[in-house]
């Protein structure tokens, strides 16, 4: 999905680890030839050529599993996670690239499209197609930690129970060892590549940050994130990071997506409906740091 991936286990017997480290490695292969655009044959791709064409295209249980969560994620977002902007996250990386603004009356068009529905499954749910073909799929807000969480999956039922497995900054951890130490991770602050000195404990869970500090673009003066307002087309503005730690890979990946888009008192309410979350949103203002939202993630004095 166009991002690093690390595997960390801790062991006191490495026998037959490489051959268990070889077998998760092709599951991410396997889980990244369905769910990637960066991939022209992938599953998602395909679904993605065949928009509004009418034709059903046959899916495996990991592409089902991720878009019964991105739906949930629409929902409880009201609609500020949607995975179906494939051709505004397109018009956006070239952007990146050339710095010219995507077309904006294109953007208007696709957005306005993208409020009818988008989806069907046939009749036993083993098939989708999109209905409109500016209906295009996109999981980079959801994807990585979903396949990060199926990885550390597979590494515990394969008698590896103390492992990490990093997608793209997208981490999903059992814990340390049988003494039940955390993993510790650091935050980044935003829109910086600065780290924080002080450390997060994770442990049979998942964290994950967003924010545009490693994807944004200069376009007339202004700083573009490559996180999109689904209601405008437009990258993000401000300079807003949100980082969320869950019990499942996916879940931490949207909630932290959407917090960067929502409004702080919409997020409170998201969480309301998810009492295991922990959010933290925060920013540079006027050259000042400001804690935004903490949800339980940095410990108050």
């Amino acid at each position: 999905m166009g991002s690093p991936f690390r595997i960390i286990i801790s062991c006191q017997d490495s026998t037959g680890l490489s051959k268990t480290i070889q077998k998760a490695q092709e599951l991410a292969w396997n889980l990244e030839m369905q769910l990637s655009d960066y991939q022209v044959n992938s599953d998602l791709s395909q679904v993605n050529q065949r928009a509004g064409s009418g034709q059903f295209f046959p899916i495996q249980e990991p592409f089902r599993a991720i878009i019964k969560e991105s739906l949930l994620a629409y929902q409880f977002s009201g609609g500020d996670l949607n995975i179906f902007m494939g051709k505004l996250v397109a018009a956006w990386r070239i952007a990146r690239k050339t710095r010219v603004m995507p077309d904006t009356t294109l953007l208007q068009k696709w957005v306005k499209n993208l409020q009818s529905p988008c989806l069907e499954f046939n009749s036993d749910s083993s098939a989708i197609r999109l209905i409109n073909s500016d209906c295009q799929m996109d999981v980079g807000s959801i994807g990585k930690g979903f396949v990060a969480q199926r990885v550390l999956d597979y590494l515990v039922k394969s008698g590896y129970p103390y492992a990490l497995v990093d997608a793209g900054g997208k981490i999903s951890a059992s814990q340390v060892n049988p003494q039940g130490d955390a993993w510790k991770v650091a935050l980044e602050f935003p829109n910086s590549k600065k780290i924080s000195t002080d450390y997060i404990g994770i442990k049979h869970q998942s964290i994950a940050s967003s924010g545009k500090t490693y994807q944004q673009v200069v376009i007339h003066g202004k700083k573009y994130s490559h996180v999109l307002d689904p209601k405008t087309g437009i990258g993000l503005e401000h300079a807003r990071s949100a980082t969320a730690i869950a019990n499942e890979g996916a879940r931490a990946d949207w909630i932290a997506t959407a917090a960067t888009i929502m409004e702080i008192d919409e997020i409170k309410v998201l969480l309301q409906s998810f009492p295991q979350v922990q959010v933290l949103v925060w920013e540079y203002q006027n050259g000042e740091l400001e804690i935004l939202l903490n949800h339980g993630i940095l410990k108050v004095d």
